[in-house]
């Protein structure tokens, strides 16, 4: 089952993003998502700078008025099935130059999940700063504690089809 495991994620990472896969389309930006899984942009916080960049599930978001809790996109956070995985994020549009060099390495060409930690207003999640098209982003991933290895290769294809052009 293991080695099952393995070569699906293998497989999964290797392969391009299928054709059959949604287009989400942001301020300036696009990501590929499974047909499955949930995009919006639909603020999930009452935060306005920086901007939400992203939003990303796989699992539908709740659309009750329960709301958000600051910064924390708790509706959504709170609604991540047992397996699930939400990947959400902020745009900081184009920063001064000194400024993107030190906290924003540029946009990798593969994304890679490290760092787990506890975040101010994210919570615990996998955070990700780069830059693209002249532009700071940061985002967060959350998986799951359930979250097979198949998930985690999905949000990396996701992350990987992350394109952004210049404001």
């Amino acid at each position: 089952m293991k080695l099952y495991a393995t070569l699906l994620v293998a497989l999964a990472v290797g392969a391009g993003t299928p054709v059959s896969w949604h287009t989400y389309r942001g301020d300036h930006l696009s990501l590929r998502y499974p047909p499955s899984w949930t995009a919006t942009a639909r603020p999930l916080t009452a935060v306005t700078s920086p901007g939400q960049a992203i939003a990303i599930g796989s699992y539908r978001f709740p659309t009750n008025a329960a709301g958000a809790d600051g910064c924390e996109p708790k509706e959504a956070l709170d609604a991540i099935p047992v397996g699930g995985a939400f990947i959400f994020g902020w745009d900081y549009g184009q920063l001064p130059q000194v400024e993107l060099r030190k906290s924003f390495p540029r946009q990798p060409r593969h994304f890679r999940l490290a760092g787990l930690a506890n975040y101010e207003c994210m919570g615990h999640s996998y955070m990700l700063r780069f830059q693209a098209a002249g532009r700071a982003f940061q985002i967060h991933i959350y998986l799951a504690p359930k979250a097979t290895a198949a998930t985690r290769a999905t949000v990396l294809r996701i992350l990987d089809s992350f394109h952004a052009n210049k404001l």
